[in-house]
């Protein structure tokens, strides 16, 4: 309230500048005298918002450490519940295979019985794992994915002609045939598959991913101003030895419609393994 007293008084003596073209000197000196006596508590509290400012900051900090904390927690946590149906069937295998000197006088009748628990066992714990997602339990040949985009540009395109992605940068599990564009899973399950298709100014297409010759999804690209690439993609249950392709559609495509290769691409990848 002082400092506004202050201002105020000097906007009134500037007013009376304005009017009588002078100011006392006596007036100036009160003036200037206010101006000094308040001069240290404006730089207190200058000195205090700073202070206020890096405490604000530190709590900041502290803040996201404890986010960060307890994002750890839930994901230990998280990860801790999601395999102990399995270790529990695990262990309970591992005791029927351990010997116990009673198990010699095992009747003959008996012995069937075991083999079929034990079976049972097996099975029970291989549903388990499948049932996963593949990226915690990358085993054996579980995993299954692939990535290629096209070497050159393609142009006189065909009714339903198959695109040949001939450049894989990945191909895990080698499901993917990247001489002809097609993607044989070599695993029954759901998988993730996109594509897309890049077209030069001026044209435009629509391309299908294609399972076993029935479409999956459909991909438009075009514009009459720029290259203009077009994705889609789609989660689907494969079979061992399903046919995936991406094509041209049977009708909907200009003529003289170029796709741009090294911007146009199909990936895909295992989710998750099913009986």
């Amino acid at each position: 309230m002082d400092i506004l007293y202050v201002f105020t008084i000097t906007l009134t003596f500037c007013c009376i500048n304005f009017v009588q073209c002078d100011i006392p000197n006596e007036i100036q000196q009160f003036v200037l005298s206010l101006l000094q006596e308040h001069d240290e508590e404006v730089k207190e509290l200058k000195q205090e918002i700073r202070t206020l400012r890096q405490e604000v900051s530190s709590l900041q900090r502290s803040y996201l450490k404890v986010l960060h904390e307890l994002d750890d927690i839930r994901r230990k946590e998280k990860k801790e519940e999601l395999f102990p149906m399995e270790t529990e069937m695990d262990d309970r295998i591992q005791k029927i295979h351990v010997k116990d000197p009673s198990s010699q006088n095992v009747t003959q009748s008996n012995a069937p019985k075991n083999l079929v628990g034990e079976k049972q066992l097996s099975k029970s714990v291989e549903r388990v794992r499948k049932g996963r997602l593949v990226p915690h339990n990358m085993i054996g040949s579980y995993p299954t994915a692939f990535s290629a985009s096209m070497s050159r540009d393609l142009s006189n395109l065909q009714h339903n002609q198959v695109l040949a992605f001939d450049i894989a940068s990945i191909n895990i599990g080698n499901a993917f045939d990247k001489t002809t564009g097609v993607f044989i899973p070599n695993m029954k399950g759901v998988y993730a598959l996109f594509a897309t298709i890049t077209t030069r100014t001026g044209k435009s297409l629509e391309a299908q991913i294609v399972r076993n010759g029935g479409g999956l999804c459909n991909i438009f690209a075009g514009d009459s101003a720029f290259p203009s690439p077009g994705s889609n993609m789609v989660l689907v249950a494969l079979d061992v030895g399903d046919h995936v392709i991406v094509r041209i559609h049977n009708t909907y495509h200009d003529s003289g419609a170029t796709i741009d290769g090294a911007f146009s691409t199909f990936s895909g990848f295992l989710l998750y393994e099913t009986d």
